[in-house]
């Protein structure tokens, strides 16, 4: 799984399940993030009549301080500095402005600089480098200030 970079690996075969995660579910949780739903619980197969149902009300985690996410506009791969022996752009904690430069996205063989397009810091970092990104992935955590 670490040599290709499997998240998630799920085979179903003549009864037998096998289900391999490295990680979160990245997809899963950032479906149910974007749709504004909780994550799928299942339900009882019968409670029985005297019995109260048993799911309460999903919470939600409210963050104290909203962030503004940066997402991949469009696909390639995910660089945090300019060359390899350079130092990154940005880490956790930097503050950045609208025209900082916070990473560069490679997408056939044009290097495309991304900007901050806000004011904040930096508080967390998801793609590692020189990995691959898809259209709307998130790229950073930025607290606004």
């Amino acid at each position: 799984m670490n040599d290709h970079d499997l998240s998630l690996f799920h085979l179903e075969r003549d009864g037998v399940k096998i289900k391999l995660k490295k990680g979160a579910d990245l997809d899963a949780v950032l479906a149910s993030l974007a749709h504004g739903a909780p994550s799928p619980q299942a339900a009882p197969a019968d409670p029985g009549p005297t019995q109260p149902h048993l799911l309460a009300a999903p919470v939600e985690e409210v963050s104290e301080f909203p962030t503004v996410t940066i997402k991949a506009p469009t696909v390639g791969t995910f660089y945090r500095q300019s060359e390899p022996e350079s130092p990154p752009f940005v880490k956790v904690g930097d503050k950045v402005d609208e025209d900082t430069v916070v990473c560069i996205i490679e997408a056939m063989k044009v290097m495309n600089e991304i900007r901050a397009e806000t004011k904040g810091t930096i508080q967390k970092i998801f793609p590692d480098d020189s990995k691959p990104v898809q259209f709307g992935d998130p790229l950073f955590e930025i607290l606004p200030g």
